[in-house]
């Protein structure tokens, strides 16, 4: 069980929109657009969103993907000295929305930019079903066989979750893009068992 993996997943989220979705042509990272996890209220824009275009990856939402729920019974694994087995309960399954928001404070062309960048976060997410499992390796996220699923747009919900967002904020609403990962999180450590070697039935022999 890893307490941290929620921490990890935003770091990992972190070096994928840099490197795989925000680069340009020639794989280079676009250092001309910042990324931010903070709140995107008025003090956000204020004190966060400078000269530099800015995505905003807000967590919005937390709950159980039912899609993914495990009905197998729990499996049973003989350790590598045949002495003993281990007993696996299947994890939780868990689905993070975030709400991914470009920014700019550009006079002139802040529609255009904000506009460029959702371009590139529509296309570039879209490529992928699963977080690539060579940046969670890199960020320490061991979740095989099951990985980080990925899905653009929400679900039938997320154009009123995302509105009551913006109306809590106290902000204009701006075009926004759900973006849903479903990860297992393994709540149940694995439990060692002995192996039954040898069963004895006792009869009660009656007269």
């Amino acid at each position: 069980m890893d307490p941290t993996l929620v921490f990890k997943l935003q770091k990992a989220l972190k070096t994928f929109i840099n490197e795989r979705i925000l680069a340009l042509t020639d794989g280079q990272v676009d250092q001309d657009v910042q990324l931010s996890f903070r709140v995107p209220d008025k003090s956000f824009f204020d004190k966060v969103v400078n000269n530099v275009p800015t995505v905003n990856c807000y967590l919005i939402g937390v709950g159980e993907d039912i899609n993914r729920r495990q009905s197998e019974i729990p499996r049973m694994q003989v350790n590598d000295t045949q002495t003993g087995s281990i007993y696996y309960k299947e994890p939780k399954f868990v689905t993070l929305t975030y709400m991914l928001t470009a920014w700019s404070k550009d006079d002139e062309k802040s529609a255009e930019v904000e506009h460029l960048i959702l371009s590139y976060l529509l296309c570039g997410l879209g490529r992928y079903d699963f977080l690539p499992s060579e940046i969670l390796n890199a960020h320490n996220i061991q979740l095989n066989p099951y990985g980080i699923r990925a899905q653009l747009f929400g679900n039938e919900q997320s154009d009123k979750v995302s509105g009551q967002v913006w109306q809590a904020l106290g902000s204009s609403p701006k075009p926004t893009l759900l973006y849903s990962l479903s990860l297992p999180i393994p709540v149940f450590e694995p439990i060692e068992l002995p192996i039954v070697r040898e069963i004895n039935n006792l009869l009660d022999q009656q007269s």
